[in-house]
């Protein structure tokens, strides 16, 4: 994880008007590990493995604003306050490692978030908003 959040970064350092490459790749990040999460949740729900009761908006809300929050809050003391570490240990890596990352940091992007949208739809429990 701490490789691709490094790639990442480098990648958001790239865009003119990206004035915080560094948060915005932990923010990007986190949100694909929630989706992942997400992924998870909704696997074990229509499995029937483990059961979260999602009726009401209050009870997603519930679920999701501490998860997300908890997400974010892992990423910023392992990823970010330790960029600067990553950043040494990852600038003197060859062209073709830089391919290879930028290659699985794009799978594992879309990846996360085309698993979501794909058993998204077969999830079951209907929320009543």
């Amino acid at each position: 994880m701490r490789y691709l959040y490094y790639r990442l970064w480098q990648l958001f350092t790239r865009i003119k008007t990206n004035d915080m490459p560094a948060t915005n790749a932990m923010i990007f990040l986190s949100m694909c590990i929630f989706a992942n999460v997400a992924t998870v949740h909704i696997l074990l729900d229509h499995f029937s493995i483990v059961k979260i009761n999602m009726d009401s908006r209050f009870a997603v809300y519930s679920f999701t604003v501490p998860l997300g929050l908890l997400i974010l809050s892992i990423n910023y003391f392992l990823l970010y306050k330790y960029r600067n570490k990553l950043h040494e240990k990852y600038k003197n890596e060859s062209k073709k490692q830089k391919i290879l990352g930028n290659i699985l940091l794009v799978i594992y992007i879309i990846g996360s978030f085309a698993l979501v949208f794909y058993f998204g739809p077969k999830y079951t429990t209907h929320v009543g908003m």
